[in-house]
């Protein structure tokens, strides 16, 4: 579960970059806020067209979620 939670704080890092709210990048998602945060906190397992449909919402690629150089 370690990789989700790092995952999360990249998406919630980018999100905040970004100046988006939680309710704002859910919209752009189509998720809730609810899941999003649940994301962002890598309390649950997401798929991988989760990551892509978050990537596209927040404008950068999606090696740039899953990089941890």
């Amino acid at each position: 579960m370690e990789g989700f939670k790092k995952v999360g704080e990249k998406i919630k890092y980018y999100r905040e970059k970004k100046g988006f709210s939680v309710q704002l990048l859910a919209k752009r998602t189509y998720m809730t806020a609810g899941k999003l945060e649940e994301i962002e906190n890598g309390k649950i397992v997401y798929h991988f067209w989760t990551l892509q449909k978050i990537a596209k919402a927040l404008d950068i690629d999606l090696p740039e979620l899953l990089n941890f150089d």
